[in-house]
């Protein structure tokens, strides 16, 4: 966890947001805004270079011991769903996040709102985030993720529809709401969001809420902390379990997320997750159907899905996943349409089932082949993007890419070429030894 120190950012309107805090009776916190420099980001393009990133945290004013409340946010300062309902009704079909979104557009319009101060100090733009990267950049995502946030643009679509059908259902009068305004309330949410475990649990699209100060806190993987809303209390309260010196980043931590995720869901990568990995499913099926027949493919496919292996194979700098391993070892045994072929289909279920280590060394070589044959593939992929990715700025100068969504980009295909060479060296290694 980094323990660089920080700086305390005079700003007017986190001045303003912390003064409305006090006026309100929010409790006291050891945390304040910090701008914290960290060397583990470094962008070399050519038309760019930065050694230090700043970014904005929250520092310890004091010191922090473990098991202490960092963040207690009352429900007076909550923008739940059950809030909503006292504007919005619970007669309508939108979900906590749709309305969430829809709330906050109209809370940004009302410069008289007593939610100002919080809406002040929300991002200006998302353009970090795939879903608002240009289309030459989102053709050089990965593809899961690019699938994932094609799909992400979709609900964003389908979520402003909804919102704007409900909007001229109601008697009340409303301006019609922007695409663009919507988008940037529904990333709010999105990024900022917590999620409720004991309160509404009627809500359609899961129990989530907005909560101010506590959303200003960064994420790392190593950071431990309990979390949850306090009935007794009624504040949503965030304990940390790991101790913080005056003048340290105080962290959370978002869950288990590899970068791919991270990126995603909030624009930004680790320099260091030991979550990540690489995903080979579109690989695998690319091999399955070129090893095997169409009748071979359909009965080896029906086997996966039966014993519960069909799909989410990944390798990580130190794993080969085990559901991975069983793809290959199916697709290694020959004669799908000959005698015997089911005595050795049971031979694979005892290795699935933990029974035995290898069906045979000459499938478990095959298999092992196959898959470095898999890895050199993605290898080369890795290497031709990071390649095109170097020169993308010269060639799309028009396009105005934001730098940190360029090399969070690369940094992704870096960490899927590292990844992916661990596991050839590692291969290489396991085959001279058969």
């Amino acid at each position: 966890m980094d323990k660089s120190k920080g700086t305390v950012i005079h700003d007017i309107k986190y001045e303003k947001f912390m003064t409305w805090l006090h006026e309100n009776n929010f409790p006291e916190s050891k945390l304040t805004l910090a701008n914290f420099t960290s060397n583990a980001f470094k962008l070399d393009s050519r038309n760019l270079e930065l050694n230090l990133l700043l970014k904005k945290g929250m520092m310890a004013t004091s010191d922090i011991e473990a098991g202490e409340v960092i963040v207690s946010v009352p429900r007076d300062f909550l923008i739940t769903n059950d809030s909503l309902s006292k504007t919005y009704g619970t007669n309508h079909s939108l979900s906590s996040h749709q309305i969430l979104a829809l709330h906050l557009v109209l809370l940004l319009r009302d410069k008289q709102s007593w939610w100002k101060p919080y809406i002040d100090l929300l991002p200006m733009h998302f353009n970090t985030m795939p879903v608002k990267y240009a289309k030459v950049l989102v053709d050089h995502l990965p593809s899961a993720l690019k699938e994932e946030t094609l799909q992400q643009k979709e609900n964003i679509r389908t979520d402003y529809l909804a919102c704007t059908k409900f909007i001229q259902s109601r008697k009340e009068k409303t301006d019609p709401i922007s695409a663009e305004e919507y988008e940037w309330a529904w990333l709010c949410v999105n990024t900022r969001c917590i999620h409720m475990t004991k309160m509404d649990n009627r809500t359609k699209g899961g129990n989530i809420a907005l909560a101010p100060m506590l959303d200003f806190l960064n994420h790392t993987t190593e950071a431990k902390i309990d979390s949850g809303f306090n009935v007794r209390k009624q504040c949503f309260e965030i304990k940390t379990l790991n101790p913080y010196k005056k003048g340290e980043q105080v962290y959370i931590n978002y869950g288990p997320h590899d970068n791919l995720a991270i990126l995603k869901e909030y624009g930004f990568v680790l320099s260091e997750n030991s979550y990540n990995f690489v995903l080979l499913d579109e690989e695998v099926w690319n091999l399955y159907s070129e090893v095997e027949s169409k009748r071979g493919l359909e009965i080896k496919k029906q086997i996966l899905e039966g014993a519960g292996y069909s799909g989410d194979y990944s390798i990580k700098a130190d794993e080969i996943s085990f559901r991975l391993m069983a793809a290959l070892r199916l697709l290694a045994l020959n004669g799908t349409l000959e005698p015997g072929f089911d005595r050795r289909v049971m031979d694979w279920h005892d290795v699935v089932m933990g029974q035995t280590d290898l069906i045979s060394p000459d499938n478990e070589r095959k298999a092992l082949i196959m898959l470095q044959s898999i890895c050199q593939k993605v290898a080369k992929q890795a290497k031709n993007e990071l390649a095109i990715l170097s020169n993308i700025t010269e060639k799309y100068p028009e396009a105005g890419f934001h730098p940190f969504a360029l090399y969070f980009l690369r940094q992704i295909w870096k960490e899927s070429s590292e990844i992916v060479e661990q596991t050839l060296l590692y291969l290489n290694d396991k085959l001279s030894r058969l």
